[in-house]
């Protein structure tokens, strides 16, 4: 799955990784973001990754030139006594770092010229990430002809986030549409996540992105980003609070008042349900997310 933007990038490291953090996981599925940001990652610094260690997207890219041994399903590593069979099967997860709370990251250098290098031979040696069943890819801006958007071409799903209230958004959405629509006769689910306010309807942005359909809608949430960065930060506006009071009566454990931490956890269950996923107009819908 690959997440990303046309115009800036509003919100899309956050997302990216929400879903993966948010994504129905068991003991032989084991989520992980992948950080294939042509403009060099955050997730690191976010998160004081040391910088000394060797797990990342360049090690990632430079595994990806060996060819691939024979794959093995995780069932029979655990059968036969591996104590991590999820990593045995899937060795995209060899390549990453596990966060506070057990996300597993594959982070990238914050020096766009050595990420830009990682992702374009990640692009032309994709089978390694095809290793995880859960793989979510953070590919931040995906300019058409870029290493970014060659990468997004072997992804079973991507999210497109926008914010089609944005003039040069709308345009660039307009513009670059037919050719994510044509993703879709390669099998590729493709459909579209509204960031911020915006005065439009689903169905004109639709029709405005030649009928991809809008999975979700996330509004403005600082709460929920400072999470995905590692923040604690209580909630500091009103209908926050309200919103986390409430939810904590009912899921003492709950994060959903937040509106980013919900879109993600829809996005992410409608994601791992592949459905017909953007293929049947009778199944499309949007996941509404936002709080009044």
């Amino acid at each position: 799955m690959a997440v990303c933007s046309l115009s800036g990038a509003p919100g899309v490291t956050s997302l990216a990784t929400a879903i993966a953090a948010c994504w129905p996981s068991t003991p032989l599925t084991v989520p992980v973001l992948v950080e294939a940001d042509t403009s060099g990652g955050d997730v690191a610094s976010w998160h004081g990754i040391d910088p000394g260690v060797r797990k990342g997207l360049v090690s990632l890219a430079a595994a990806s030139r060996t060819p691939l041994p024979v794959s093995v399903a995780a069932e029979v590593w655990t059968e036969a006594g591996v104590a991590d069979a999820s990593a045995a099967s899937a060795p995209v997860l060899n390549h990453a770092v596990e966060l506070p709370g057990g996300l597993r990251v594959v982070a990238a250098p914050a020096d766009p010229l050595e990420a830009g290098r990682a992702v374009a031979m990640l692009a032309r040696n994709p089978a390694l990430l095809r290793t995880g069943r859960a793989t979510v890819m953070d590919v931040g801006r995906a300019v058409p002809g870029s290493a970014g958007a060659a990468l997004i071409r072997h992804a079973d799903i991507v999210v497109v986030v926008t914010d089609p209230g944005d003039v040069g958004h709308a345009n660039r959405l307009r513009v670059c549409a037919p050719t994510l629509a044509s993703l879709k006769e390669d099998g590729t689910r493709v459909g579209l996540v509204v960031a911020g306010a915006c005065p439009h309807p689903d169905r004109e942005i639709s029709q405005v992105a030649s009928g991809l359909p809008v999975w979700a809608h996330i509004p403005h949430d600082p709460t929920g980003a400072a999470l995905v960065r590692g923040e604690h930060r209580p909630p500091g506006r009103r209908r926050d609070r309200l919103a986390a009071w409430w939810s904590q009566r009912r899921d003492p454990d709950s994060l959903e008042w937040m509106p980013l931490i919900k879109a993600a956890k829809s996005l992410a269950e409608l994601c791992d349900d592949f459905s017909g996923l953007g293929l049947d107009s009778k199944i499309e819908r949007a996941v509404e997310a936002s709080v009044a």
